[in-house]
């Protein structure tokens, strides 16, 4: 037998637009918890398949502990790789560089040269 389940997917935005958004100027923090913590989408799947006797916390526990090792795994790889260049966010810009992303290249290098010590440059390709 086939069984059709509907699922709406509404959320709320706990997070700010941007790194220059400060949404705590139009919204409280107690709202932004409520949301978080008490009906964000996750947990609403999470009820509804405890409900439907699909998943329970066992198996959240056991899953939890499957995630976090697979995150852990991936982030000390990504922390013993090289970093990438910092001259790379100047390239596949334009076609053709223009002539003040070329200064802010040579500023780059410039103050990378002046004050390169500051900096771990050895874990960075050239």
């Amino acid at each position: 037998a086939v069984v059709s389940t509907q699922s709406t997917g509404m959320t709320y935005r706990v997070g700010h637009h941007s790194t220059s958004d400060d949404s705590t100027a139009y919204r409280s923090i107690d709202e932004v918890n409520y949301w978080h913590k008490e009906d964000s989408p996750v947990g609403r799947v999470g009820r509804f398949l405890g409900m439907s006797e699909l998943w329970d916390d066992e198996k959240q526990k056991v899953f939890a502990k499957e995630c976090r090792r697979e995150v852990m795994s991936a982030f000390n790889e990504a922390e013993s790789t090289r970093k990438p260049s910092p001259y790379l966010m100047f390239d596949d810009v334009y076609s053709e560089p223009s002539q003040q992303l070329s200064e802010q290249r040579a500023k780059l290098a410039d103050h990378l040269a002046k004050y390169g010590e500051h900096y771990d440059l050895d874990k960075y390709d050239s």
